[in-house]
């Protein structure tokens, strides 16, 4: 069994411009979450998945940088593009995360992975941690049937395909543990503001060469308070409906 862990990736946004390479520490958002990344074991492969567009060149080269490979597919037809790169490098059991979430945790990649394969899933999600350090699991085999049935070129979000057409095996890995259950944390990146708030947790916790853990950033957002109000307006924009092939 191939295990790869797939990152979109993109510069579109428009709320954030560039938001994947602004720097944290002298360092674009997605090259730390890449160091978080390579921190799971089991794994056999990290591939940054991105357009052919020219806007996502620096991409491209960060990629090389962090010595990780890339792909570059449909510009948006995420989808496909995460498909397409799983059949190019050969993955058979899929990790799939954004680089929007710097913090993605690396510890419950590992669970998820585990429970994923022990259930035999075709698609696995994790309830109950802070919204943006999330991952989901996945096969391949799932990955090119959700392709076919689907009736709809954008697919920047694209778990309804899975979870809502009946035909695939879903499983959610429920997280137990107090120290990171914290489901009301939003700590993805999307906005300034939720840059904002991300650039002061790295203030509060990095230290260069080390990687701060999940359950560091819970117990600062629960002992500043505050720090939750930087983005506490924002609110996640709606992804669009499936759409299946009649």
């Amino acid at each position: 069994m191939s295990v790869l862990i797939l990152i979109t990736a993109r510069l579109k946004s428009t709320r954030l411009s560039k938001k994947a390479i602004k720097l944290l520490k002298g360092r674009p958002m997605v090259s730390h979450l890449i160091e978080r990344l390579k921190m799971v074991k089991n794994v056999d492969g990290i591939v940054l998945c991105t357009s052919a567009s020219e806007q996502d060149d620096p991409l491209v080269e960060i990629a090389f940088q962090e010595r990780i490979s890339c792909f570059r597919g449909h510009p948006d037809d995420v989808l496909l593009r995460l498909t397409m790169a799983a059949e190019k490098f050969k993955g058979q059991t899929i990790i799939s995360c954004t680089a929007d979430n710097p913090f993605v945790d690396p510890v419950y990649i590992a669970n998820l992975l585990d429970y994923h394969v022990a259930n035999g899933n075709d698609f696995t999600s994790i309830l109950g941690l802070p919204f943006g350090t999330f991952s989901y699991g996945l096969s391949y085999s799932a990955m090119v049937r959700a392709c076919k049935i689907k009736d709809e070129v954008d697919t920047e979000v694209w778990g309804g395909y899975f979870t809502q057409t009946g035909i695939f095996k879903c499983g959610i890995l429920k997280v137990q543990d107090e120290s990171v259950k914290r489901p009301e944390l939003r700590l993805t990146v999307d906005t300034p503001e939720d840059f904002e708030l991300v650039s002061r947790i790295f203030d509060h916790l990095y230290h260069d060469g080390e990687v701060f853990l999940l359950r560091e950033i819970v117990k600062l957002c629960d002992e500043h308070p505050e720090l939750m109000e930087i983005n506490k307006s924002v609110v996640q924009k709606p992804g669009k409906k499936i759409k299946l092939l009649s």
